[in-house]
């Protein structure tokens, strides 16, 4: 079954409701050593992805 993401609506107190269940286990893992390692390693990543990205990518990129 297919679902049509445009006529799919989530009321907004629900995803409020869903962010204030998550938001304390994410704000933890980030803080922890863990979670910085990790994200240090993401942000290594992109800039090795966007140092080797076609020009022509990086221009369109850079001008949104």
């Amino acid at each position: 079954m297919k679902i049509d993401d445009d006529k799919m609506q989530v009321p907004a107190d629900a995803i409020e409701a869903l962010a204030r269940c998550l938001l304390p286990a994410i704000r933890s893992y980030f803080e922890s050593a863990e979670g910085q390692a990790e994200f240090a390693e993401w942000q290594a990543r992109q800039r090795t992805e966007q140092s080797a990205e076609p020009p022509e990518e990086k221009k369109l990129r850079e001008a949104s």
